[in-house]
């Protein structure tokens, strides 16, 4: 039997492994994480805010996320593991205000038992700062001088560090995976931004340059520290196709990611890029032009079936990290609906040598069942004789 490495490189070389491989995406805790690990400050929302209002060191933080990843993939026995940065050491702590609420920033949070999660209370005011400022704000902001040096903060590698650290001393070949964004993330754009490129090119490629060169340095950082594949990001598309026209893609876009790809490439590593949403108007551009060697968040029910991609020969030329479809069978589907899923993309993912890795087509998220997800696994392993 092939160890994990060697099966996941062969899925990249378009050979055929012994088995497809296995890789997987959970949102931070999510209730699949409890069924492992149990409920810890890695796992629980509820503790680790609570935890963090107490003062919890950030040395043990981290130290309980890492824990966290190795555990998961030793137990659902997965390929290819994705691992996410450390928070700052000076970290903005909640201050807990009843049983579930807490208050953070000046926003009101709650507990939310659907979802498992602690969430904004009233108006959402969270992470999409750059969305919600004026324009006024913004394009000052991209005027102004920027750092003539990018310094990244060693303590957000601190995580990936320990888990690779884990993974050697107990001899696991798993292959690890760190994600990185450069500002190509269109469909993500404010609305002023896509006029800026068709009005105000200078001023979107001062922001670009910008997001790329925070983006290639953090990417550096990972490359240094042994991340195997790197997966750049975001969303390009949305169900009815790109945000942007395809000559924009190429005038803006392509370039960027290239660059980025050839970053990862030279440090020897695999570049991935994440993207939901309909690719099918620019396809040459995103699969083959941009010289990237898989395709992560296919969106199988935006139009990225595992059909059509191997019967137009993506799958030969570009290694697809999918496809059980996180938007609707997974979320809504029986345990039985999620196995006939996995049978059906496994199945497909076997008509020609390689080029495939089994994953849902997003991440398992908070509407996303636990005994769905332990389907989806169990049939994966039921397939191969596991």
């Amino acid at each position: 039997m092939q160890g994990s490495r060697q099966r996941v490189f062969q899925a990249f070389r378009h050979e055929r492994p012994d088995r497809t491989p296995l890789f997987e995406l959970y949102w931070p805790y999510h209730p699949v994480h409890w069924e492992v690990c149990g409920h810890t400050v890695a796992t629980d929302m509820r503790l680790a805010w609570d935890a963090m209002a107490d003062g919890i060191a950030w040395e043990e933080l981290v130290e309980a996320e890492a824990q966290c990843d190795v555990a998961m993939a030793r137990h659902f026995g997965l390929d290819m593991m994705h691992v996410k940065g450390a928070p700052p050491r000076n970290y903005a702590r909640p201050r807990k205000t009843g049983r579930e609420t807490w208050q953070l920033g000046g926003v009101d949070y709650a507990w939310n038992p659907r979802t498992c999660l602690i969430e904004p209370q009233g108006i959402y005011s969270g992470n999409w700062e750059d969305a919600n400022r004026g324009e006024e704000q913004f394009t000052a902001m991209v005027r102004g001088p920027g750092p003539e040096t990018v310094t990244v903060d060693p303590a957000m590698f601190a995580r990936f560090e320990r888990v690779k650290e884990l993974l050697r001393g107990e001899g696991d070949d798993v292959v690890t995976m760190a994600e990185v964004g450069c500002g190509t993330g269109a469909a993500f754009y404010p609305p002023f931004m896509y006029i800026w490129m068709l009005e105000q090119p200078d001023l979107y490629r001062r922001w670009l340059e910008r997001q790329k060169r925070h983006g290639l340095a953090i990417t550096a950082g990972y490359l240094e520290r042994g991340a195997d594949v790197v997966a750049m990001g975001g969303d390009t598309s949305g169900d009815r196709g790109p945000t942007i026209s395809p000559g924009l893609y190429r005038q803006y876009i392509l370039p960027a990611i290239r660059e980025h790809v050839d970053q990862i490439h030279a440090g020897g590593a695999l570049a991935v890029y994440t993207s939901d949403g309909n690719h099918w108007p620019i396809r040459d551009l995103f699969f083959y032009e941009s010289r990237i060697d898989g395709y992560k968040e296919v969106d199988q029910a935006a139009g990225m079936t595992m059909e059509r991609l191997v019967r137009e020969g993506v799958k030969d030329r570009v290694t697809i990290i999918g496809n059980i479809d996180a938007r609707h069978t997974l979320c809504r589907g029986t345990p039985d609906d999620v196995r006939r899923d996995v049978r059906s993309c496994l199945e497909w993912g076997l008509k020609t040598p390689g080029g495939h890795i089994l994953h849902t087509s997003h991440s398992v998220h908070e509407d996303v069942p636990v005994v769905n997800y332990l389907a989806m696994v169990d049939e994966y392993r039921r397939f191969f004789g596991l």
